[in-house]
């Protein structure tokens, strides 16, 4: 019966995850299990009757372990305790000790026996719990952002000192109380998304009230909402981060206003400019003009009547007066031509290219869709202004002699394209040259209209600038 108690008791010993230690009196390994060889490295052969305290105990801790079982049977022995072991590798593992002492009948000084538990990954990862803990409390209460825990319930759990001073409140007016209840708004609906679908959420100049403070006004914020997931994989918390932008968003709004009442004097002005040009080119046409006309005719008349007795300064006369019509017809169809009024844009069009070749030995290779009808004017006036100024920088710079220029008009816009294969241009260095006016100018009348104009260009790659502009819904005029 004994022997069998002894291999029981073995087994036990060899099969429990816990280190098993028995110390004799004279502080001599007597009992080294399993667990003991797997944790320090050596054999049991190795360990048994080596003196525990200079074999295991590292030099630093045999004054404390001396010290702690000075007398075997005070209260403090039973006491669970930590001390570290050194391994065979030279490693020390902090171990958690429960020791017990006794004596037996052939020895008059204690037995020892000790069962410990590895702690050193646990103390570890505890320290780096601790340290990271310490870690966010700095962070969370150094952080100029608004940071806010809630429960899945969202109700207050802790609020940070940037979230209290926002609110006007102090940090110890939130803890268990209802977000939604102390600051109602149509956000819960996202919160409550955010529970169901665990998945994050971010707002962005989001406005609100504070019911507490209506001299405020509305306010606005950019806020992130972030899921905190137990080992279930359920939300357990929520961790919300607000930043106050409401300086911002007016500003933002005060800039929105300024810019459209700028883009609003910039339209009337180019609608005073056509009107300016359309009506000095009436009068350079029905007063100049005509009495240029008139002068010429006469001119002929008087040498007509002198015959080959004309005074030749006459005829130097008629041939600049010859030229001033022409030319004064000329400024005139610059200014305003006449065909856009009564004709429409496919027909002023026409005429531009037809002048380009004339003028600058130009080719325009045109394609049209859509320009039977008429569009309102403001629309077929930004489309003749960009195609000709367009197509002035291609006579001037692109050394190019042919341009394509296609328009087509969709159900709610107008697409213009003119395209040359010349020598490109660098956008940057033709604006600080002073000649990107013409290039700023087609843009701006684009814009001004709702409608964009890209410009694609480099040098040596040709030019192709493209102009969509809507039109839906406009009224002719």
């Amino acid at each position: 019966m004994q022997q069998t108690t002894k291999r029981l008791l073995e087994a036990l010993l060899a099969l429990v995850p816990d280190l098993v230690v028995l110390v004799d009196p004279a502080g001599r390994i007597t009992l080294f299990n399993n667990a003991c060889e797997a944790l320090t490295g050596y054999r049991r052969e190795e360990a048994l009757g080596r003196n525990l305290m200079e074999f295991l105990v590292p030099p630093e801790w045999m004054g404390i372990v001396q010290q702690r079982f000075s007398d075997p049977f005070a209260p403090e022995v039973g006491v669970p305790h930590e001390n570290p072991w050194r391994t065979k590798s030279g490693e020390q593992r902090l171990i958690r000790w429960r020791c017990t002492a006794f004596k037996t009948a052939d020895s008059e000084r204690p037995y020892i026996l000790g069962i410990g538990t590895d702690v050193t990954e646990q103390r570890r990862i505890e320290e780096m719990t601790r340290a990271q803990s310490r870690l966010l409390e700095r962070f969370f209460e150094s952080t100029l952002t608004c940071a806010v825990l809630l429960d899945r319930d969202f109700n207050f759990i802790r609020v940070n000192q940037a979230y209290a001073r926002a609110c006007q409140r102090d940090v110890s007016d939130f803890p268990g109380r209802n977000h939604f209840d102390l600051y109602p708004s149509d956000a819960r609906t996202i919160f409550e998304e955010v529970v169901r679908s665990k998945r994050p959420r971010v707002a962005e100049s989001r406005p609100f009230r504070f019911p507490d403070h209506p001299e405020w006004g509305v306010t606005y914020w950019d806020w992130t909402l972030v899921p905190v997931l137990d080992d279930r994989g359920e939300v357990e918390l929520l961790l919300f981060c607000l930043n106050d932008v409401t300086e911002r968003e007016r500003a933002g709004q005060e800039l929105r206003e300024a810019m459209n009442q700028l883009r609003g004097l910039s339209r009337q002005l180019v609608d005073i400019q056509e009107q300016e040009r359309r009506r000095i080119a009436r009068e350079l046409h029905d007063e100049i003009g005509q009495s240029l006309t008139v002068l010429k005719l006469a001119l002929e008349n008087r040498i007509g009547e002198q015959g080959s007795l004309a005074d030749p300064r006459l005829k130097d006369a008629l041939a600049t007066a010859s030229d001033l019509v022409q030319g004064v017809r000329r400024i005139a169809f610059d200014l305003w031509p006449p065909m856009l009024d009564d004709l429409g844009l496919l027909s002023a069009l026409v005429w531009l290219f037809e002048r380009c070749r004339a003028q600058g030995d130009l080719y325009v290779d045109f394609r049209h869709s859509g320009l039977q009808a008429r569009l309102p004017q403001d629309i077929e006036t930004a489309v003749f202004r960009i195609s000709q100024e367009a197509l002035t920088n291609v006579i001037r710079h692109a050394g190019a002699p042919q341009a394509e220029v296609a328009v087509w008009v969709l159900n709610d816009s107008i697409v213009l394209r003119i395209e040359d294969k010349g020598c490109g241009f660098d956008p940057a260095a033709a604006r600080q040259s002073g000649r990107g006016a013409g290039l700023l100018g087609m843009q701006e009348r684009a814009a001004l209209l709702g409608g964009m104009l890209t410009i694609d260009t480099g040098t040596g790659t040709g030019t192709t600038i493209t102009a969509e502009l809507p039109h839906r819904g406009r009224q002719t005029t």
